[in-house]
């Protein structure tokens, strides 16, 4: 990773051990010439899964940075959600800058998401869910996405998406899944949770503070609703769109 001197960076990580933990965080050239930042972790109590939260203030630049994390205690220590980011992104969202600068210079009219395939899966088990990407990053329990092999913690999620799409100035689409993937799909009475899913999508960008779902944005950071004006029922699936749309 790009390290640049001067520039802080905030670092997340979710620890839990038997012991006291005495954990060094640093960022270093990866071929180890240069400690450019270092921060430690002194907990006696951490039985229990706990967020550690430390910044990092970047002494040199180095274009080909790692993050370590050392102890010279010997134990046994248990990582999840570890994330490194820089403390100044775009408008605070979480974005780095330079991409957001590049994404404005293309002055996009629209952005579509989550995506096409992506939104249905090769089978619906894995396909994504909009109401596990909100709340806390932590809490999120991602999904595998078995059409491109990965797993993603769901971290952009549909409200990351809103707001990026409203921070390029750019209508966005958002894609629905209609209760089809690549190799499954469902009709009838199983169709409701699909049509509930899409009806509180809605309310969720659009609805009142007040209202369940619009409540939920307001208190991650938008109280107002974004300008959702357009919605794609499914990816290029054109079968059942008059059914979807007569319900939806």
């Amino acid at each position: 990773m790009n390290v640049e001197e001067g520039k802080a960076y905030n670092l997340v990580m979710h620890i839990r051990s038997l012991e006291s933990v005495e954990l060094t965080a640093s960022l270093t050239c990866s071929n180890g010439s240069q400690n450019l930042a270092s921060n430690s972790v002194r907990e006696t109590n951490l039985s229990t899964w706990t967020k550690i939260e430390l910044q990092l203030l970047a002494q040199g630049t180095c274009r080909t940075s790692r993050l370590e994390l050392t102890t010279r205690k010997r134990g046994v220590i248990w990582l999840d959600q570890v994330s490194l980011m820089p403390s100044e992104t775009y408008k605070g969202h979480g974005f780095r800058k330079e991409l957001m600068y590049m994404l404005l210079d293309l002055k996009p009219r629209f952005l579509r998401f989550p995506g096409g395939c992506f939104v249905e899966g090769n089978w619906l088990k894995n396909a994504f869910r909009w109401k596990e990407t909100i709340g806390p990053w932590e809490e999120r329990p991602g999904h595998y996405g078995d059409v491109w092999h990965y797993w993603t913690d769901d971290g952009l999620g549909y409200y990351e998406l809103l707001e990026l799409a409203e921070d390029l100035g750019a209508n966005p689409v958002w894609v629905l899944n209609i209760g089809m993937s690549h190799h499954d799909a469902v009709n009838g009475t199983m169709l409701a949770p699909f049509i509930k899913d899409a009806t509180d999508s809605l309310e969720f960008a659009k609805g009142s503070d007040k209202s369940t779902w619009g409540s939920v944005r307001a208190t991650m950071g938008h109280p107002e609703p974004f300008p959702l004006k357009y919605v794609a029922l499914g990816n290029e699936d054109c079968a059942p769109f008059k059914l979807i749309y007569r319900d939806i």
